[in-house]
């Protein structure tokens, strides 16, 4: 009987040996389970993690990056009731909310995410922490999270500050459901993750936005400056060309002054010899063309003692292409001693403007003069009219354009062509296209020059229409 006891004992006692050796076995498989389960769940989220790395490197706005955050953070934390993201406006110092998922966005209010900007990193809240920091949120705040949140209170919660260095720029909250047990300290390195990819992505955007408005910035005030400095050139070379010409004006004031004395003598010896010349004297022609000569030459110096300061009796109403026509009569004989074919293309109806004719017939004279020095073996002069008028409420300008087909003009020479006593010729007085361009701006104009060596010269005239 004692046998069978301890035999029946001994088989109770493996029996519990047994069904204890299950229970340890089916708590490793179990652990086992788990932990194959986590491995799994880590490696999915950090699968996750690179997916959105990857999304937001190539993201170049603002909008989509906060978007993609809030949507992938819904995907990596399952459960989640609602996700805010706020960014921090830098004008009024207050977090705004740029994206949202669970919740109307219309009448979510910070909740939360004043703690979370604060924070030194994530946060895991729940239970007592929770409600404490629920507590310490403004009623308007905690009356707008109710009315917006399904299900409140939350039951836990996941807070990550985006930060950039010592900069802040906003916050991620993710709100728990029912289960108390949702969130995971686990889930702190993860929503960390999350929102250090986010605020480097949007910091990137950013800076790249300030880069692009400064090369902006830089290349507007690089132009302001060289648009400055072209004027400022531009009114040092005007000053010099004035200086010139006031010099030019005092010379050539001063050298009529010299002439007209004797030049006045020599008109009234010959006004004197006249007097007692008898009529039918042969020698009477002879007098007369050298009064005649005279005249002139008192005309002449007239003319250039006025130069500078035309009197308003010498504008008259002038029509542009009467003056060419005149001018290029005059040159016909040297246009067939050159071999030089000239091609005048005259805009009809030019409108009347008032000028001093004269003065007018010079510079076309010179101009056309020129062009045939610089075609020594023979050419083509091409003189042409236009009338331009940009806008009809605007005044219009005659166009006169003289281009030739010779030499052309050193790009070296080109910028001072029109300075007193500049000349590339060997008999030249530098004076002929300083005078030109006195004239032309007398008459509120301008003249420009453009020039290909070896292919040839084109004159531009611009006169503005007085009506």
């Amino acid at each position: 009987m004692g046998e069978q006891k301890n035999l029946r004992a001994s088989i109770l006692e493996l029996e519990t040996r047994l069904r204890a050796a299950e229970a340890r076995a089916e708590a490793v498989e179990r652990e086992a389970e788990l932990q194959q389960s986590r491995a799994l769940e880590l490696s999915a989220r950090l699968s996750a993690i690179l997916s959105i790395s990857a999304a937001l490197l190539i993201s170049r706005d603002v909008n989509a990056i906060v978007q993609l955050v809030v949507r992938e953070a819904v995907n990596l934390f399952p459960g989640t009731s609602a996700a805010h993201l706020f960014l921090l406006d830098s004008e009024s110092n207050t977090l705004v909310l740029r994206s949202s998922a669970g919740t109307n966005a219309q009448r979510t209010g910070r909740g939360l995410a004043d703690m979370a900007i604060l924070a030194p990193r994530a946060m895991f809240l729940v239970g007592p922490e929770l409600e404490l920091a629920l507590a310490a949120i403004d009623p308007a705040e905690i009356a707008a999270l109710q009315a917006s949140l399904p299900g409140w209170p939350p039951y836990s919660a996941l807070l990550a500050p985006l930060r950039v260095e010592s900069s802040r720029m906003g916050a991620i909250v993710l709100y728990g459901g029912v289960n108390a047990h949702l969130y995971h300290p686990r889930d702190i390195p993860f929503i960390q993750a999350l929102a250090d990819l986010t605020a480097v992505a949007i910091d990137e955007v950013l800076q790249r936005a300030r880069a692009t408005a400064l090369q902006r910035d830089l290349a507007l005030t690089q132009s302001l400056h060289a648009e400055a400095q072209a004027r400022l050139n531009t009114a040092q070379a005007q000053l010099l060309q004035s200086a010139k010409l006031a010099a030019v004006g005092e010379l050539s004031a001063s050298v009529a002054h010299e002439i007209n004395n004797p030049l006045y003598a020599a008109r009234n010896s010959l006004y004197l010899v006249e007097q007692d010349m008898p009529a039918d004297a042969p020698q009477r022609t002879f007098l007369e063309i050298a009064q005649q000569e005279l005249g002139r030459i008192a005309r002449i110096i007239t003319r250039m003692r006025d130069f500078y300061r035309p009197t308003r009796a010498e504008l008259a109403a002038t029509n542009i292409n009467t003056i060419l026509r005149e001018t290029l009569e005059l040159v016909q004989t040297h246009l067939r001693h050159g071999h030089i074919h000239a091609v005048a293309t005259l805009e009809p109806d030019l409108p009347i403007m008032i000028a001093h004719a004269d003065q007018l017939r010079q510079v076309f004279l010179n101009l056309i003069l020129n062009a045939c020095d610089a075609m020594p073996r023979g050419g083509d002069l091409h003189v042409t009219t236009q009338l331009l008028q940009a806008r009809p409420e605007a005044p219009a300008t005659i166009g006169i354009y003289i281009a030739d087909t010779g030499l052309g003009i050193a790009p070296e020479h080109l910028t001072h062509l029109f300075e007193p006593f500049y000349t590339t010729k060997a008999q030249g007085t530098g004076l002929g296209l300083a005078i030109s361009a006195h004239i032309v701006t007398q008459h509120s104009g301008r003249i420009t020059v453009e020039s290909i060596p070896a292919e040839g010269t084109t004159f531009t005239i611009l006169l503005p229409v007085n009506r």
